[in-house]
């Protein structure tokens, strides 16, 4: 978005961490601040309390803007929402420490995360609740966090993330990632291997698809994340069972083999338990893949059912089962979903939602 709105000719400022030395620098037409994040290797639990100070002093330095934009996640603002001396805040609501706890399947907690975590929940609710304007990317994160929160008396919009289109479709055209499987068909994932992603109900649901597609390949592309103490991708083999040789951890891609990985695949599942929105879906909009994703939460804003996708029921092993078969039986849907979910993710280009940003921002000059 930053880069978008510099392009339209506003003046962008980004404030961001480095675990090196700090720097100034412009790129893209934005200016950065790039701040060294203190994070004393023993007190790692308090880091999102202490990293609220550089950026409040950052600010500071940097002075007077129309509007202070920055997500609820990591309250990083927190300590900023106290005075807000360098300008009004805005905060985009993407998912807080609370919804993703209630959230999360199968997440251990170690007594310095619990404490960690109750910091951070902390520091996103001041900084939420002291806003000017909340700027929701789907209209489920929004209704939620007001039911959590009481924060139905700050003014708000609901606005959705966007892509560069072009950039997406021309990375697309590289090579796989290494270990992308030849033949196929495959299912494709793109996303952090963690339970609210529902990666564990992808793989059980993927034995229906086994017994029907005895030659059908499921690709995971992603961060590996924690299940019940070990490792998700521990727990997918285990899941997958006899059929581990046809499931493909490919580990975190750069975009251009993740665009070209996502292109490649006869079908993209994002069975998300939960998701305020995800640029995954909209990448694969983009490239014209047939997508299966999940009903109440973000999703529902931008993939219509059996128009640009096919939505199923969150942790629902055979509803996502029966919608990858009819899929890979059905050439002709595959084709019709592909070619109106590439329509749709025209629009959802990144200048014209930072347009969308702008004014929604432009409403707090002056404040």
């Amino acid at each position: 978005m930053a880069p978008a709105l510099a392009a339209q000719g506003h003046d962008v400022h980004v404030v961001t961490l480095t675990t090196g030395p700090s720097r100034r620098e412009r790129a893209v037409g934005v200016e950065l601040s790039v701040l060294h994040r203190p994070n004393p290797e023993r007190l790692w639990f308090l880091e999102d309390v202490i990293w609220n100070v550089p950026v409040a002093r950052e600010l500071r330095r940097l002075g007077r803007f129309d509007a202070v934009f920055g997500a609820e996640w990591g309250g990083d603002l927190a300590l900023y929402s106290r005075r807000k001396e360098s300008g009004p805040l805005a905060t985009n609501l993407t998912t807080s420490l609370v919804q993703a706890l209630e959230i999360s399947h199968g997440w251990r907690r170690s007594r310095r995360m619990r404490a960690r975590h109750m910091m951070q929940a902390r520091l996103e609710r001041a900084q939420t609740r002291r806003s000017d304007l909340l700027i929701a990317s789907s209209h489920a994160i929004l209704d939620w966090t007001r039911r959590l929160w009481d924060v139905g008396d700050i003014p708000s919009v609901v606005i959705p993330n966007g892509v560069d289109v072009q950039r997406v479709r021309d990375l697309a055209a590289g090579p796989t990632p290494d270990g992308f499987p030849e033949d196929g068909p495959v299912v494709a994932f793109s996303g952090r291997l963690e339970g609210r992603k529902g990666v564990q109900v992808l793989v059980s649901a993927m034995h229906e698809v086994w017994r029907r597609f005895p030659s059908a390949q499921l690709v995971l592309m992603g961060r590996d994340g924690d299940w019940e103490g070990g490792r998700m991708s521990d727990h997918l083999r285990a899941l997958a069972g006899a059929h581990a040789d046809r499931l493909h951890l490919l580990g975190l891609q750069p975009p251009d083999r993740l665009y070209a990985g996502l292109r490649a695949a006869d079908v993209v599942a994002l069975p998300s338990i939960w998701e305020n929105f995800a640029l995954a879906a909209v990448e694969t909009l983009v490239l014209g893949r047939p997508l299966i994703a999940t009903t109440g939460s973000g999703y529902d804003d931008f993939v219509e059912h059996e128009r640009t996708g096919l939505l199923v029921p969150p942790d629902d092993q055979a509803s996502l089962a029966a919608a990858i078969v009819r899929l890979l039986e059905d050439g002709a849907l595959r084709q019709r979903l592909g070619a109106a979910a590439a329509a749709a993710g025209d629009g959802l280009e990144s200048g014209a939602v930072s347009a969308r940003f702008a004014d929604a921002l432009g409403t707090l000059v002056g404040r």
